[in-house]
């Protein structure tokens, strides 16, 4: 085989297989993408859903009147705000830990002072979520106090985390977070 025959060939491997590296790469990018904004979308979906399932279903349970209804979807609305901002923190909070445990020498001070920051938030999501619990028992009768009572101890799960209602189920079940 002459050396100029070797190289053309050589050169048409090379160029192949650099073809079939990017194709592999753009299509690994472009499924990436696609993953992340069906994520999202199922997310803003789900997001979305609980709020007004949560209204029917502490209308349901707790038998509200109309006035009582409104009062509790401002509360409900407030709760969601605050919360899903503090999810949202802790969910970037835990990628930067991950993030600096993944380098080559993780800085301590780094990850305590992230640990002190998910403390804090958890700290500040048990008073939003007792902020919600006062303001709802503020709306309610006495009966109705009781009742308030019982549905947030039922939420409760073996790990004193509280559950939610799932989207879709107007049973009275529980999720686990």
């Amino acid at each position: 085989m002459n050396p100029t025959n070797k190289y053309r060939i050589l050169i048409w491997i090379i160029v192949i297989l650099i073809a079939t590296n990017l194709s592999t790469i753009g299509s690994f990018y472009y499924h990436r993408i696609t993953e992340l904004q069906a994520a999202k979308v199922k997310q803003d979906e789900q997001t979305n859903i609980p709020g007004e399932q949560r209204t029917r279903f502490f209308r349901d349970e707790l038998n509200l009147d109309a006035n009582q209804t409104d009062q509790f979807r401002e509360i409900n609305r407030t709760f969601n705000r605050a919360a899903r901002n503090i999810e949202t923190n802790l969910a970037l909070l835990r990628e930067e830990l991950i993030t600096e445990l993944g380098t080559q020498n993780p800085d301590s001070t780094h990850l305590n002072q992230i640990a002190t920051e998910v403390g804090n938030n958890h700290r500040e999501l048990k008073q939003v979520t007792s902020n919600f619990y006062l303001n709802m028992k503020k709306i309610c009768t006495a009966e109705q106090q009781t009742k308030l009572h019982e549905i947030f101890q039922s939420m409760l799960n073996k790990d004193n985390q509280v559950n939610l209602p799932r989207p879709g189920n107007q049973g009275g079940r529980w999720r686990n977070q």
